[in-house]
């Protein structure tokens, strides 16, 4: 078998509704015997601009 490239692209993460849509929405992950991230039991979905509050800090 020939070896395939392949380009992986990140998936854009959703904007932030909260902070009228300035930052993006990213999760926490754990890291699963030091290899791959993995999501973790409960996901933690916060923007970093708002930081989940709503409000847009510095």
């Amino acid at each position: 078998m020939a070896a395939r490239k392949t380009t992986r692209t990140k998936p854009v993460p959703p904007k932030c509704a909260a902070c009228a849509g300035e930052g993006w929405v990213t999760e926490t992950h754990t890291v699963g015997r030091g290899k791959k991230t993995r999501p973790a039991g409960e996901v933690e979905v916060l923007c970093p601009t708002c930081l989940g509050s709503g409000t847009a800090a510095a």
